[in-house]
């Protein structure tokens, strides 16, 4: 009888602790399901306790938007500041400034190192749009047409002062492309002014 009774309560707690595992069990799966169910989808936003990481202005790099400075994040430099060790062009888009103000300091150069420093740049830039003799019949002026390309030993472009020509030669003009980033020191691009100067010479009057 004692053993009858003792097998009914290990049958019964048997039983409790198998219906309190389902229960837990069923438990986690309606946690699980509230969870996912919490989770985002197409139409809603994740739910996040702790929003101060969440929510944060997206800024794009080197943005700046002048109605609005709080959602720039790059100030503009004052006006008429540069970069440190940059030397700005100060006469862009304004050829009639850069030849009266801009001075040839190796005008009437006729060092042969500073020529041949003038032909070489010339040669590598020039050359296949205004010629080896400077008449604008270098090797692609026939692509050009019907667009000219100009000859730089003209009267015209020999009564340029020498800082238009350095213009030209700086900031573009026409079609013709800026060579300041191929030509950054500003010598060269004065050696290119002397060595034009020089074809003008073998030109003679034209």
């Amino acid at each position: 009888m004692r053993i009858l009774l003792g097998a009914f309560v290990f049958i019964k707690n048997l039983m409790l602790v198998a219906v309190g595992g389902m229960s837990l069990m069923a438990l986690f799966t309606l946690l699980g399901i509230i969870m996912v169910g919490c989770g985002p989808t197409k139409n809603k936003p994740n739910v996040e306790l702790i929003q101060d990481m969440m929510e944060q202005p997206a800024l794009k790099a080197q943005d700046f938007q002048p109605y609005d400075r709080e959602k720039s994040s790059m100030l503009v430099p004052p006006k008429g500041s540069w970069p440190k060790n940059a030397k700005p062009y100060l006469y862009k888009g304004d050829p009639i400034g850069a030849g009266k103000n801009l001075v040839n300091l190796y005008a009437g150069s006729i060092d042969a190192e500073f020529l041949d420093q003038g032909r070489r740049h010339y040669n590598n830039y020039c050359l296949v749009c205004h010629g080896e003799a400077g008449k604008g019949n270098g090797p692609v002026a026939e692509k050009w047409k019907p667009v000219v390309i100009p000859s730089l030993v003209t009267d015209k472009i020999k009564n340029y002062q020498d800082g238009r020509i350095f213009h030209i030669i700086t900031d573009g003009q026409g079609l013709m492309m800026p060579y300041i980033n191929q030509m950054p020191k500003e010598v060269d691009r004065w050696a290119v002014v002397n060595y034009v100067r020089e074809l003008q010479k073998k030109a003679g009057g034209q």
